[in-house]
């Protein structure tokens, strides 16, 4: 009996997905309750999407056989945007590198766009125009 290797493609995709996902409902909730950005509730979102987002570094650590140091998680929750492309320079081959590093500030931003929509969405559909304070 052979034991099938876990696949690690569909639940990254899983994960960015789901990272997306969470920034959307964060965009909702903070203007249905009219949130300032900083608070409790965007904390305990970020601290969220991080997590979903070390969740995938942990898949694709696992699908390339990969143990990351303890000095670089540091350095993902510390510096994400500095960390993150350091991680995947060192970890992809010469020819896909660039493309790795550029769909990772692209993810940044689709996240940013879903939070804005998210937001866009429960302004539009609750009728108040009134922004939330912050």
């Amino acid at each position: 009996m052979t034991e099938q290797a876990p696949d690690y493609r569909t639940q990254k995709r899983i994960a960015l997905t789901t990272l997306v996902s969470a920034s959307f409902v964060l965009g909702i909730v903070s203007v249905a309750l009219q949130l300032d950005r900083y608070n409790g509730f965007t904390l305990l979102g970020s601290l969220a999407i991080l997590f979903i987002g070390f969740r995938w570094l942990q898949l694709d650590s696992a699908e390339l056989d990969i143990k990351r140091p303890l000095w670089l998680n540091v350095g993902i929750v510390m510096a994400a945007a500095i960390f993150v492309p350091y991680y995947l320079y060192k970890t992809r081959p010469s020819g896909r590198r660039g493309p790795a590093i550029v769909f990772f500030f692209g993810l940044v931003l689709a996240c940013a766009f879903a939070s804005e929509i998210g937001g866009s969405l429960m302004v539009y559909f609750s009728g108040d125009a009134t922004p939330p304070v912050g």
